[in-house]
């Protein structure tokens, strides 16, 4: 039994994800496909598009055989503490023989080469990277250009340290390295459009970026639409041209850019409005920034003394979080850093476990039962199928009821500001159901 995984975040998930899941079976001969996926909040500090039950069926019904949920203070934490807590999710299977994700150079040598000076850090590069923090870099600016500086042909691997899905893989590689894991790591070239980019386009492979921010400008268009009708009393006919309009740029996008298996879940789901975007927590954040003081804001991760008062000067100036992100940054941190510094003290995030200390299931296939069992048998970690369960099954592990709870509360607050968007009924993550096809 050959089995791989993939660490993902699926915000959402697009042809590009299918076609990596395509490629881990037919090209890798593959004959499970685990993923362990972010939960209802992402590495870059927001909530996730849609719920991780809808993600994690959207990965299923493209081929997945097995979807964990990485807890949330793996899926929000820097790329270092991401990749390793997928990794260890992943080991902990005992059954979970490739790594495979996604890179720009499609180079595994490479990537592992950079990997293993990152973990050994020679003088020179200790050297390198003291001085360019000093200098004021950002650290991921200061670690590119210390790699750089230890290499022979520096200049060739400039462009590799400066793209953002090899930065991550050289993470993953890192963090196979210090787990002393068996899993072999497989980079894949990306195909398609740029991580960052922020627009669609004829490519099939988009960022999932451009997604998110094609649905978010649709649905404004659609609520100016709406507010335009009640202030200027338009007929239902002038409303209907501009929803209609709406309506055939989703389909458009859901054509051109969604697996076949996963359209009709996500039309449903925009068209319900049960989805969450970045903005949709600017009440929760604006009653917190309230609370705090600067040394109850540096007990949460990622907000240091300097980036706490800078919050507390200027919080009265919150309109919303991507505004406000926006005015926090400064050359020194980045933006991504000061969101996900503000989503922890939203969480009360406090630290990342050293150890991932079970495996959530989120949803799997029927005909993958086979997997599980072997899970059960060779795996190092319990397997939870069932929250309820959840107390007797952690009871001789340490602090893992912790972390679940922690997870928990965070998918309770995702779950009721979407209920409460939609007038839904709202559900406990206790009595939530796993995905099974």
């Amino acid at each position: 039994m050959k089995t791989a995984g993939i660490i993902a975040e699926y915000n959402p998930f697009h042809t590009g994800h299918e076609y990596q899941i395509n490629y881990v079976r037919e090209k890798l001969g593959a004959d499970y496909v685990v993923i362990a996926m972010s939960g209802d909040f992402v590495q870059r500090g927001t909530p996730a598009l849609f719920s991780k039950y809808v993600r994690a069926e959207m990965a299923l019904r493209s081929g997945a055989d097995l979807v964990l949920e990485l807890p949330v203070s793996i899926s929000t934490a820097s790329a270092e503490l991401f990749a390793r807590g997928g990794v260890q999710l992943l080991n902990g299977l005992g059954v979970t023989d490739l790594l495979c994700f996604g890179s720009e150079c499609g180079n595994t040598d490479i990537l592992m080469e950079l990997a293993k000076i990152l973990v050994e850090e020679p003088e020179e590069f200790q050297t390198a990277l003291r001085q360019n923090l000093k200098e004021g870099m950002t650290f991921p600016k200061a670690r590119s250009l210390a790699l750089a500086a230890v290499l022979p042909e520096s200049e060739k691997y400039q462009q590799i340290l400066s793209s953002p899905n090899n930065i991550l893989g050289i993470e993953y590689c890192k963090a196979i390295l210090r787990e002393s894991s068996s899993i072999s790591p497989v980079a894949i070239k990306r195909e398609g459009d740029d991580y960052h980019e922020n627009t669609l386009s004829e490519n099939k492979f988009p960022s999932a970026s451009a997604i998110r921010n094609a649905i978010s400008g649709i649905k404004h268009a659609d609520n100016c639409s709406s507010a335009l009708t009640d202030s200027m009393h338009l007929t239902s006919s002038d409303f209907h041209g501009a929803s209609a309009q709406g309506d055939a740029l989703l389909t458009d996008l859901t054509e051109n850019f969604l697996p076949k298996s996963s359209r009709n879940l996500f039309l449903q789901e925009v068209s319900e409005n049960r989805f969450l975007l970045e903005n949709d927590l600017d009440v929760l954040y604006r009653y917190c920034l309230l609370l705090e003081t600067e040394e109850s804001l540096c007990t949460y991760l990622d907000l240091s003394h300097s980036l706490a008062r800078r919050i507390l000067a200027c919080r009265d100036q919150y309109q919303t979080f991507s505004q406000f992100a926006d005015l926090l940054k400064t050359k020194e941190i980045t933006r991504t850093r000061i969101q996900r510094a503000l989503l922890h003290m939203l969480l009360h995030i406090q630290n990342v476990p050293a150890q991932i200390p079970y495996a959530r299931v989120l949803g799997f296939r029927k005909d993958s039962s086979a997997l599980l069992g072997e899970i059960k048998k060779r795996g190092r970690i319990p397997l939870l199928t069932k929250l309820p369960d959840a107390p007797k099954t952690l009871e001789n592990v340490p602090q893992a009821m912790e972390l679940l709870n922690e997870t928990t509360l965070a998918s309770n607050l995702y779950e009721s500001i979407l209920a409460q968007k939609n007038t839904a009924v709202y559900t406990h993550e206790y009595r939530q159901q796993i995905v099974i096809l």
